[in-house]
């Protein structure tokens, strides 16, 4: 259900009465973006791998590993003429068998 509401420092006012059935709950806010004073950063969070379960790192290194190989196999001389989206395919491609093979699938 959509209602209109008008928020008041930190306090949304309706502009009808809406009896509700529970004191909290989530709520989704659309805020137009002439009145946010500084737009939200948008930083991807950083971990330690020691906070990780041991059999989390290990997958983490298994995957750089195939990573690794996928760069080995892949041969810049080839596709020297490509452009730069088109190597970067190419080696999307190359990742995605090398790490089939781990698995132990065919490419």
């Amino acid at each position: 259900m959509q209602i209109e509401a008008i928020y008041d420092q930190g306090r949304l006012e309706f502009q009808s009465t809406v009896t509700l059935k529970h004191q909290r709950f989530r709520v989704r806010v659309e805020i137009p973006d002439q009145e946010i004073a500084s737009p939200i950063p948008l930083a991807l969070p950083t971990y330690d791998p020691a906070d990780f379960p041991p059999e989390i790192r290990d997958r983490v290194r298994r995957m750089a590993a195939v990573a690794e190989e996928a760069q080995r196999l892949f041969v810049p001389e080839i596709v020297s003429a490509e452009s730069e989206e088109e190597r970067q395919r190419w080696a999307a491609v190359e990742l995605r068998h090398a790490s089939r093979r781990e698995q132990g699938r065919l490419p």
